[in-house]
């Protein structure tokens, strides 16, 4: 395990579990799949997801980003509808590594290019239009041919449909991506994979973090709005505030009291009152009939308790004891009759007192006993007999034992008299109805006072049957009375102070905050439902907070300060070096980094104002080496074999940045497919030069020469090779060769197929002069495209040539040049006939063979 592979190891054991298994998924499998961030959502929320791993390191961390397969360009063929390309014939990039695709201005090169942007999804690729000068086609597409490993993929790409997804790691260098790298902040397009795993990481957290997201966003509140009338109310706030309140603040929104409501009813009848001072008097009135009733229902429970009824029992007890033994008493031996004593004869004789003390003799004693007197009674005479019967009676009557019987009976009487009287049903209802008690208080009294009167007529009969009950003193009853007394006064006192001092609005305040708290208390289910919500939904902030990738992109900055920024800037300054621009005053930098990415960005080194940029001050040709130099710092370092592609590199570059370009564009071809499309021959010719220095075995395996041109407007038609790409001998015999081709076009075509195609051949005729000059007469010492003026054993050969061989090819150069350069359209080129064609291209073939034949001086 590497220090890097080690590091990120270890870092990855202190992050979450959560964490560390996305991770290992994203190792095993690349790209997560939706359900994969499910998962990983419900390991964040389970018990242990937010604990620092456990499990061992990741050993798939030493193997990640191995065993790529080799991706190579074969071809782009058949194609329809897309720009001016129409190419009789695939354009096949060949076998080796390294390719050359030369043409003229218009040739085709740049709709080449413009495709394999598309096709491989530059992050810049402009859209691909039809030929414009054509109807509008029923199709846009072509057919890519590529391969991966050693598997041939064969494609038929349509020009408004995406990129080939396995074409998407194939590079490209042209004028725009020139323009990003000078002027834009971008990341390293080539990320080591452990360090890419950061970035993927950071993503993988934001995927993560929407699912919560769309998790808590399903626990929707069910929280009834509170009615409008009490939104001002203080309780209206504690309530649209329930997550920031107490857990006693909530158990009193959800509670509703009978003080509570007690109070809120006399608020009622305090703001309905209009009168307060008669309210006062009325209350009282009402507290009257409340303590009466108190007063009669305490009397009549003290009066039926067990010791006054014990005590009523005991006074009749002792009356008819004592009367008993004063009964016995007054029988006396006089008497004739029975009875005599008892409380008929005593009534009876107490009529007969008053009757004589009142009416028969008045003022005189009883009974009468004078002689002549009568029986009150029966109006007889009394005789001695009776007169002393009489004397005998009363003498009884006022004696001790009918005085005690009499005392007793008194008692006993009194007793009775002193039971409660109980009331009836009619006064039940009425005086519950003035004191405003319900028909609960009805049916109590009912039966308290149903009691007292079975109890009392018990009493009063002298209980023959059955006892008088006990009647127990109904204290709850007496407690709610004395309280709805109590009440009863406060409310009057209150009434008092309202007739002097009444704040109405205050009252109504109150009184409606008291109406939002009873309505909460009947909310109280939705209350505790919404207190689960609001947890759920705290719990949830606390997940989402946890896939924050700001740590991740804090360490992903950290190692990529080492394994991408110094590595990066070190290969620009590298690139700089050896593409020879490393005298251009431009650095590399990091700028920031974020999510879990680090971005970089060009900038002039020791400027003295910092926001000059490269753009303003550097020339075109500076500006196009370091762009070059920074893209290849960018994707050179990429482990993968995966093409580049090169468009017009040497744009605005001179001889020495051309031949350093061709040099490290070859380089890279050791390893990789290069595709270099070109409209300078001495590209052409520095790539071949530098070729030839790597051995002519690698040459022959890797370097792939390709030509393509316009014919009647429509453009990129691979061709045979030109003759600017082969020796002279071979580009003569290729021309005569075509020569006879044309001759047999205009056999079948007519004479028009011949003069089209001779004139292609006139023209290539007069570049294969210009050839024949530096590669034949002068034995290839200097060379337009190329830098260096070569004598290694060439001079030697220079003395050969001779004024005929000058005027040869003088004439020759003059004769044909009509075919290379623009002619007036009044003096228009006569094409040459077949035959005169071919002689002139046999006679430059045979002064080739003579001249080269001839003997060279030896160097001294």
């Amino acid at each position: 395990m590497n220090k890097l592979t080690s590091e990120i190891s270890k870092w990855l054991m202190q992050r979450p579990a959560w964490q560390k298994e996305a991770v290992e998924r994203q190792l095993e499998k690349g790209e997560l799949s939706d359900s994969d961030i499910v998962e990983l959502a419900n390991k964040l929320k389970s018990s242990t997801g937010l604990n620092p791993s456990t499990s061992p390191a990741f050993s798939g961390l030493q193997n990640v980003g191995q065993n790529v397969e080799v991706l190579r360009l074969v071809s782009i063929g058949d194609i329809q509808g897309i720009e001016t390309l129409k190419p009789f014939r695939p354009l096949d990039f060949g076998e080796g590594n390294l390719s050359v695709i030369y043409g003229h201005n218009g040739s085709g090169k740049s709709g080449y290019t413009r495709i394999l942007r598309r096709v491989c999804g530059h992050p810049r690729a402009e859209q691909l239009r039809p030929n414009i000068f054509e109807p509008p086609p029923e199709q846009r597409q072509c057919v890519v041919t590529y391969q991966v490993g050693s598997d041939i993929h064969e494609e038929i790409w349509e020009a408004s449909s995406d990129p080939i997804d396995r074409l998407r790691a194939v590079d490209i260098f042209d004028s725009e991506a020139a323009t990003f790298y000078l002027s834009s902040e971008a990341s390293v397009t080539y990320t080591p994979p452990q360090i890419a795993l950061f970035e993927q990481l950071s993503n993988t957290c934001n995927r993560v973090k929407a699912q919560l997201k769309q998790e808590q966003g399903t626990l929707v509140s069910a929280l009834p709005e509170i009615p409008a009338e009490y939104v001002s109310t203080p309780t209206a706030r504690s309530y649209q505030s329930l997550h920031s309140l107490s857990e006693a603040a909530i158990g009193d929104l959800k509670s509703w009291t009978q003080s509570e409501q007690k109070k809120l009813d006399d608020l009622v009848d305090r703001l309905k009152t209009a009168d307060p001072a008669s309210a006062a008097r009325q209350q009282r009135k009402i507290k009257t009939q409340v303590d009466q009733l108190v007063t009669r229902i305490r009397a009549a429970s003290e009066a039926l308790r067990k010791e006054r009824i014990q005590g009523i029992r005991n006074a009749r007890q002792d009356a008819f004891t004592k009367r008993r033994i004063a009964t016995e008493a007054v029988k006396v031996q006089s008497a004739q009759l029975n009875g005599v004593g008892t409380e008929t004869w005593r009534a009876l004789w107490e009529a007969a007192r008053k009757y004589s003390i009142g009416e028969a003799y008045p003022g005189r004693e009883f009974p009468a006993k004078n002689v002549g007197d009568r029986c009150v009674l029966c109006h007889q005479d009394l005789g001695p007999d009776a007169r002393k019967r009489l004397q005998d009676f009363d003498s009884t009557i006022r004696g001790t034992l009918e005085s005690a019987a009499s005392n007793a009976e008194k008692t006993y009487t009194m007793a009775l008299e002193r039971l409660p009287s109980w009331m009836t049903s009619v006064e039940i209802t009425t005086v519950c109805t003035a004191a405003g008690l319900d028909d609960s208080w009805v049916q109590a009294l009912t039966e308290f006072w149903s009691q007292v009167q079975q109890s009392c007529e018990r009493l009063k009969l002298g209980e023959p049957r059955e006892q008088a009950m006990l009647i127990s003193t109904p204290t709850e009853n007496i407690e709610k009375l004395q309280a709805y007394s109590n009440s009863l006064e406060e409310h009057a006192r209150q009434f008092d102070q309202d007739a002097s001092q009444f704040d109405r609005a205050q009252a109504a305040a109150t009184k409606l905050n008291l109406e939002a708290k009873r309505w909460t208390a009947q909310q109280a289910s939705s209350i505790d439902a919404e207190i689960v919500r609001s947890t759920k939904i705290a719990q949830y902030e606390k997940w989402i907070t946890s896939t924050n990738p700001q740590s991740i992109s804090r360490k992903a900055g950290e190692l990529a300060q080492i394994a991408i920024t110094e590595a990066y800037v070190q290969r620009f300054n590298t690139e700089l070096k050896s593409l020879g621009a490393e005298h251009i005053r431009v650095t590399l930098i990091k700028t920031r980094t974020a999510h879990g990415i680090s971005m970089h960005k060009l900038q002039l080194a020791g400027a003295t104002i910092p926001s000059v940029t490269p753009v303003e001050v550097l020339s075109e040709g500076e500006r196009r080496i370091i762009s070059l130099a920074a893209f290849l710092a960018d994707v050179g370092d990429k482990p993968h074999a995966t093409p580049f592609i090169f468009d017009d590199p040497i744009s605005s570059l001179d001889h020495d940045y051309e031949w350093a370009v061709a040099l490290r564009l070859s380089q890279l071809a050791r390893d990789r497919q290069v595709l270099i499309f070109t409209h300078r021959l001495s590209l052409l010719g520095a790539v071949e030069d530098v070729v030839k220095k790597m051995g002519d075995p690698w040459k022959k395996d890797n370097l792939v020469q390709r030509f393509i041109r316009a014919y009647q407007g429509i453009s990129g038609h691979p061709t045979e090779e030109g003759v600017a790409s082969v020796n002279t001998k071979r580009a003569n015999n290729t021309l005569l060769n075509r020569l006879d081709q044309a001759i047999s076009a205009g056999s079948k075509d007519g004479p028009e197929a011949y003069e089209r195609d001779a004139q292609v051949i006139c023209t290539e005729f007069r570049k294969l002069l210009e050839r024949t000059v530096e590669d034949d007469l002068l034995n290839q010492v200097v060379k337009r495209h190329r830098r260096s003026v070569q004598t290694d054993n060439r001079l030697g050969a220079l003395p050969r040539i001779t004024s005929k061989d000058c005027q040869l090819i003088d004439g020759l150069m003059t004769k044909y040049s009509a075919f290379e350069h623009s002619q007036s359209p009044e003096t228009p080129v006569r094409i040459p006939g077949d035959a005169e064609l071919r002689a002139d291209l046999e006679q430059l073939k045979a002064w080739r063979t003579d001249f080269c034949s001839r003997p060279s001086e030896p160097m001294a």
